[in-house]
């Protein structure tokens, strides 16, 4: 069985909220800080032959970026019956506002009743999340 994917392309508007554009093969988005920089984020998801549904989170995960993240991810829990899996391999940063934007998509899986897990934080992620005592809610114990 081969995985599925969707696209879907989310463009910010000047009030920092962002709009669904179109849907194909992968997510990609940009948004924009106040000074007009651009911090790049892009989202995809596939199901794999189990069932489970893996999200890929790629770029940075910050202010500027969170509520697309969560959107996209709620959006993908809302759609799929399967356990849910945030792949964080490529996610190059990680800060307070990203960490909560996870704990958001993590208590909205456990609303819908799915079972939501992380894959590979990064190491200075790992250390973000025992500093902030989330490490029992998303790190395997061992």
């Amino acid at each position: 069985m081969q995985p599925q994917w969707q696209q879907i392309t989310w463009v910010p508007d000047t009030h920092m909220r962002f709009t669904h554009i179109t849907e194909g093969v992968n997510a990609v988005a940009a948004a924009q800080d106040d000074q007009q920089q651009v911090a790049p984020l892009a989202l995809s998801h596939r199901v794999v032959p189990g069932g489970e549904v893996i999200v890929d989170i790629v770029g940075e995960l910050d202010i500027a970026t969170t509520e697309m993240a969560v959107s996209y991810v709620k959006d993908v829990l809302d759609h799929h019956h399967g356990p849910v899996i945030v792949d964080l391999t490529a996610l190059r940063f990680c800060d307070a506002r990203g960490l909560a934007a996870l704990l958001r998509m993590a208590n909205h899986a456990e609303q819908t009743g799915l079972p939501f897990m992380l894959a590979s934080p990064s190491p200075p992620l790992v250390k973000l999340m025992r500093i902030t005592g989330l490490d029992r809610r998303f790190l395997p114990s061992g």
